[in-house]
């Protein structure tokens, strides 16, 4: 044998492995851990220190208690999955047409109760235009991000239009994701659909839901001047807290630049912004921004529960009680808002709102005609209404 071949069989031989050798290995392996075993702490020495063992119950509450971000939902924040005709027919033609809501896309929780039609009778729905993907990244949404999104659909305009009119509504939310990747940001797409809409559904009330297109004076100007009654753009938390909970793009003195300049354009148009509660704010804070958005000349704010969509976004600080909802509602009240809506599933546009908004509209137009009330004794005369209509009958 020659020399390559010995040292190719050295190799050979060098990478066999000793069986009988693995063998002892193994059972020196399994021997000491079965000693360890033995040796170790038993049951009594993970319970001492109790007096009783745990019930069923208790370790359950224990074991949830322990999870991060505590994750149970309190009661109040339990909803109905949604189901029925209604629901069920809006779900098709949004797929035939091949357009987004935002109730989907942010999984909003109120969607069986605007959809199905809640008590008020009328389904509604939050058109969200501009596709289902955004440019920005804010840690509470749960809409997809990226910085390219797909090009805009240049029929969408007439197809929101002709599936809103199929739909009879009496009011209506459009929504956007924010396109920075567009010149105008989406201003003209936006200001396209509000007149596709006004064509088709003469009677419908339009309220727009719009990004902050970066504060451009000449972008925000058309969206307020294309015939809708409700202009609404979202602070989404205090001020203190934008950079934590918002994309970096986004700010609040934007923000309130934005609700200020609607007004100045357009000084009989409502005006709304919406608050999220639970991400670490304090009373002061949420106070000075109920007053500053007061002084941007708001109509309407909204004040809501941020649920954690999934595990990928930030948790949960807090879940307010209704109490302090309702003490914020009454703060608004204070404040001079026309409306305030707060409540733990209460959302940016949500049914409820939505039809005391339409109310406020009609009346006020009503009153306008016979110059009788201004905006806020129109308002209080509606809240009074529906007082009476859900107070308990006496006996």
């Amino acid at each position: 044998m020659n020399s390559a071949a010995t040292a190719i069989s050295r190799r050979s031989l060098a990478t066999e492995i000793d069986k009988n050798a693995a063998s002892k290995h193994s059972g020196r392996v399994r021997k000491g851990f079965a000693e360890k075993l033995k040796n170790g702490p038993g049951f009594g020495d993970f319970v001492s220190g109790m007096n009783e063992p745990l019930t069923p119950a208790q370790a359950m509450e224990k074991a949830v208690q322990s999870l991060p971000g505590n994750s149970r939902l309190p009661r109040w924040l339990k909803t109905d999955i949604p189901t029925g005709t209604n629901v069920s027919r809006i779900r098709k033609t949004l797929r035939e047409l091949k357009l987004h809501t935002v109730c989907e896309e942010a999984r909003c929780p109120n969607m069986g109760e605007c959809w199905g039609g809640g008590k008020h009778g009328t389904a509604t729905a939050t058109i969200m235009i501009m596709g289902d993907t955004c440019t920005r990244g804010c840690r509470f949404c749960s809409v997809k991000t990226s910085k390219a999104p797909a090009a805009l659909d240049a029929n969408e305009p007439q197809n929101v239009a002709r599936a809103l009119a199929a739909w009879g509504l009496d009011y209506i939310v459009l929504t956007s994701v924010d396109r920075d990747d567009l010149p105008d940001f989406g201003s003209g797409h936006f200001t396209e659909t509000v007149k596709s809409i006004r064509e088709k559904a003469p009677q419908m009330m339009i309220e727009c839901l719009t990004p902050d297109f970066q504060g451009r004076p000449e972008l925000i100007e058309p969206v307020a001047l294309s015939g809708l009654d409700v202009y609404a753009h979202n602070i989404e938390t205090v001020e203190a807290l934008q950079r934590m909970v918002r994309d970096y793009r986004a700010n609040y003195k934007q923000s309130m630049f934005v609700l200020e300049h609607v007004k100045k354009t357009k000084p009989t148009l409502l005006t709304k912004s919406s608050i999220m509660l639970g991400v670490g704010e304090t009373d002061e804070e949420v106070m000075q921004t109920m007053r500053d958005l007061r002084t941007a000349g708001v109509d309407i704010v909204t004040l809501g529960q941020y649920m954690r969509p999934t595990k990928r976004h930030m948790k949960v600080h807090e879940y307010v009680t209704p109490e302090k909802f309702k003490h914020w509602e009454q703060v608004g009240n204070e404040l001079g808002f026309v409306y305030t809506a707060s409540g733990p599933l209460v959302r940016s546009s949500y049914k409820a709102g939505e039809f005391f908004i339409s109310e406020i509209l009609r009346k006020r137009a009503a009153a306008s005609a016979n110059k009788e009330k201004n905006l806020r004794d129109v308002a209080a005369s509606i809240a009074s209404e529906e007082q009476k209509k859900h107070a308990p009958s006496a006996l």
